[in-house]
C-alpha cells in the first residue's frame, strides 16, 4: 500500500468521528452562560473645555458553563439618536471552553445633544452548536456636561425686618471632569439697602471634580428701610471654561405692617370687679348678720386673737366668764342668742369668753342648723333622733327581718318601683342607717346597726307622685 493510501485510511475514521461529535455532543455539553461587566458606571463627556465629543470605556464578557465545547460570542452596542457613532471591539470571537473576553467601546456624541445623562447598552450573545443561544446585557451612563458650574441655595427668598442682617448659604458645584477654580461676584442691588457684606474665605475657591464649596453672603437692611423687596444677583464663574457660569438671585422682603385698629370696646373689668366685690360683701354681711353661726365665727376669729391667752387655772376667775359657764351647765344645749339675751352681754364680750372657755376645754359646741349649741365639756351630748318616711321605715323593717336583700328584691317586696326604692336606700345610706354592698351579680343592703327611731311622722298632705322627704336631723 502506498503512503497516500495509508494516510487516506486514517483520515476517513477521523472525519466520521468529527461528524458524530457534531450530531451527538458529549453528555456534559450544555447552553453556555454569559455575563457583561462594565469597568465604569458613569462616563463623563466634558464639552465645556474640549471640542471632542468622544467617550470611551471598556469591560469584560465572561463566558461560563461551556466546558468541552465551542461557542461563538457576538458583541454589539446600543445608543440613541443623541449619539452620532458607536463602535465596540471585538465584535465577534470564537472560544473553546470557559473564557473572559475584554472589549473596548467608543461613543461619539452628536454636536447638538443637550446637556443630560444618556444610557449606553452593551449586548453579548454566546451560541454553541446544537444549543439555544445565551444573551446578556449591561448599561452604563454617559453624562454630557456643557456648563461646569452649578449653584444651590436652600433659602433664596427670606423675610426680614428693617435693620436685620440676613445670611444666604450657597453651594457652588464643579460638574466638570477636572479640578476647577471658581470665583464669585455680586451684581447690582435692586432696592435701597443701607449696606451689604460679602463673606468669603478667599476670592476664589478650588473645587474638585463633582465637588462643591460653600459661599456665604450677608445682606444688612437699613433701620429705616421701607416695606418692599430687595434682591441681589450672585454669580459664580469657572476659570477653566469661560462659558461656564451660574447665577442665583437672593431676595429679601420686608412685609407691610398691618394697620393697627383700635381694639373693640371690651368689658370694664374694674366695674365688674367692683360689682363682684359688692355682691360678695353683701353675702358675707347677710351671713354674719343674719345667722348666729356666721356672727359667732366672725367675732371669734377676728376679735378673740387680739386678746392675750390666759392661764387655765384663772379662766373662771373672771366674773362674766363664770356666769357664762354656769348658765351653760344649768342649760346644756343652749345656743348663742339665748346666752346673750339671758345675760345681756355684748356680741364681742360673749364671743371672746365663749372662745376662751372652749379653747381651755371647759365647754364644747355642736352645730344645729343655723344655731351653735354649747354643752359642758364632760357632758354626754344627747344623740340625734331620725324621723323616717313611711317607705323608709318599711325598708328598715324589711332589712331587719331579711338582711342582704337586693334593691330589686326590696322593690318587689314593697310593691314599689326600683327607682323609688333606690332613691330611699341612697338617703338611708347617706344617713348611716343602711350599708350597701355590691357583688358581680347584684347590690345587697344591710342595716348599719345604728339605733333608729321608727316612730311615724305626723301625717302630711302630699302630692300622689311626690317623693318622700329626706331624713330630717334634729336635736332632742
Amino acid at each position: 500500500m502506498s503512503q497516500s493510501a495509508r494516510a487516506a485510511s486514517w483520515m476517513i475514521p477521523l472525519l466520521l468521528l468529527s461528524g458524530m461529535l457534531l450530531l451527538f455532543p458529549p453528555a456534559d455539553a450544555r447552553t453556555p452562560a454569559v455575563q457583561v461587566e462594565m469597568s465604569e458606571r458613569v462616563i463623563k463627556v466634558d464639552a465645556s473645555i474640549t471640542q471632542s465629543m468622544v467617550a470611551s470605556f471598556s469591560g469584560t464578557v465572561v463566558v461560563s458553563n461551556n466546558a468541552y465545547q465551542t461557542a461563538t460570542v457576538d458583541l454589539s452596542i446600543v445608543t440613541g439618536e443623541w449619539a452620532s457613532a458607536a463602535e465596540i471591539s471585538p465584535t465577534q470571537k470564537v472560544i473553546t471552553g470557559n473564557e473572559s473576553i475584554a472589549f473596548t467601546a467608543v461613543v461619539t456624541v452628536a454636536s447638538g445633544a443637550a446637556e443630560d445623562t444618556y444610557p449606553v447598552q452593551v449586548v453579548a450573545r454566546a451560541e454553541s452548536p446544537g444549543w439555544s443561544p445565551a444573551v446578556s446585557q449591561n448599561i452604563t451612563a454617559l453624562r454630557l456636561v456643557r456648563n461646569r458650574v452649578g449653584i444651590g441655595c436652600d433659602r433664596p427668598l427670606v423675610q426680614a425686618v428693617a435693620g436685620q442682617t440676613v445670611n444666604f448659604a450657597l453651594r457652588v458645584y464643579n460638574n466638570g471632569s477636572t479640578k476647577d477654580t471658581i470665583s464669585s461676584a455680586l451684581g447690582a442691588i435692586r432696592g435701597r439697602l443701607d449696606r451689604f457684606s460679602y463673606l468669603l474665605d478667599q476670592d476664589a475657591l478650588e473645587i474638585e471634580s463633582d465637588g462643591f464649596a460653600y459661599f456665604n453672603v450677608n445682606l444688612t437692611l437699613s433701620p429705616k428701610a421701607a416695606a418692599g423687596t430687595y434682591s441681589v444677583a450672585f454669580t459664580a464663574q469657572s476659570a477653566a471654561s469661560e462659558g461656564s457660569r451660574a447665577e442665583q438671585v437672593l431676595t429679601v422682603t420686608i412685609p407691610r405692617q398691618p394697620t393697627v385698629q383700635a381694639p373693640p370696646a371690651g368689658p370694664d373689668y374694674l366695674l365688674w370687679f367692683g360689682i363682684s366685690a359688692l355682691i360678695v360683701g353683701g353675702c358675707l354681711t347677710v351671713f354674719i348678720g343674719g345667722t348666729e353661726i356666721g356672727l359667732l365665727a366672725f367675732l371669734q376669729f377676728v376679735l378673740v386673737p387680739l386678746f392675750v391667752r390666759l392661764n387655765k387655772d384663772r379662766v373662771l376667775d373672771h366674773f362674766t366668764r363664770g356666769q357664762i359657764f354656769g348658765f351653760i351647765k344649768a342649760n346644756p344645749g343652749t345656743h348663742y342668742i339665748a346666752v346673750q339675751e339671758h345675760l345681756e352681754l355684748q356680741n364681742g364680750v360673749l364671743a371672746y369668753h365663749l372662745k376662751v372657755l372652749e379653747r381651755e376645754e371647759y365647754i364644747t359646741s355642736e352645730r344645729d342648723g343655723i344655731y351653735k349649741r354649747f354643752y359642758p365639756r364632760h357632758m354626754k351630748i344627747p344623740r340625734k333622733e331620725r324621723q323616717l318616711s313611711h317607705l323608709q321605715r318599711d325598708i328598715v323593717e324589711a332589712l331587719r327581718t331579711h338582711p342582704g336583700t337586693s334593691q330589686n328584691g326590696m322593690a318587689r317586696m314593697l310593691g314599689e318601683s326600683k327607682q323609688v326604692v333606690g332613691y330611699h336606700i341612697r338617703v338611708l345610706q347617706n344617713a348611716g342607717i343602711v350599708r350597701v354592698e355590691r357583688d358581680p351579680q347584684q347590690t345587697r343592703c344591710y342595716l348599719e346597726g345604728v339605733p333608729v327611731d321608727v316612730e311615724p311622722e305626723p301625717d302630711e298632705a302630699a302630692e300622689p307622685n311626690e317623693l318622700p322627704d329626706v331624713i330630717k336631723d334634729i336635736h332632742a
